[in-house]
């Protein structure tokens, strides 16, 4: 037979349970902010790639009115937006590099970070 015992809990597993979802909750809200960095971070070297394997029919001009585009649309800063291709012959070689500041928001202060994105593709 089975009994019950209503009256008599404490409550322990309810605080507990409570406990763990502010904890997920907390994680959850630093987690996406810190995931939103790095994923302007890869879309821009996606871009990058992109635009260094179709270089051999594209001017440099155009190569970097594209990809300071594609930073403005991310909401990079500004230093996102001076980037650098080059070309080299032997061997053929397309190389374009940029450099930025990132702010992570953590719980008890903000960390800088320098993200350096570049793409090099063999033509």
């Amino acid at each position: 037979m089975v009994t019950r015992r209503g009256a008599r809990t404490r409550g322990a597993s309810t605080l507990g349970c409570l406990f763990a979802a502010l904890l997920f909750v907390v994680a959850l809200y630093y987690g996406v902010g810190i995931g939103r960095v790095y994923w302007k971070y890869y879309k821009l070297i996606d871009e990058m790639s992109t635009s260094a394997r179709f270089a051999q029919n594209t001017s440099d001009d155009d190569i970097l009115h594209h990809l300071v585009g594609v930073a403005k649309d991310l909401d990079l800063p500004p230093e996102a937006q001076r980037f650098v291709v080059h070309r080299t012959a032997n061997p053929p070689l397309v190389s374009i590099r940029t450099q930025y500041h990132a702010i992570l928001e953590l719980p008890f202060h903000n960390r800088v970070v320098l993200l350096k994105p570049h793409a090099e593709i063999r033509q």
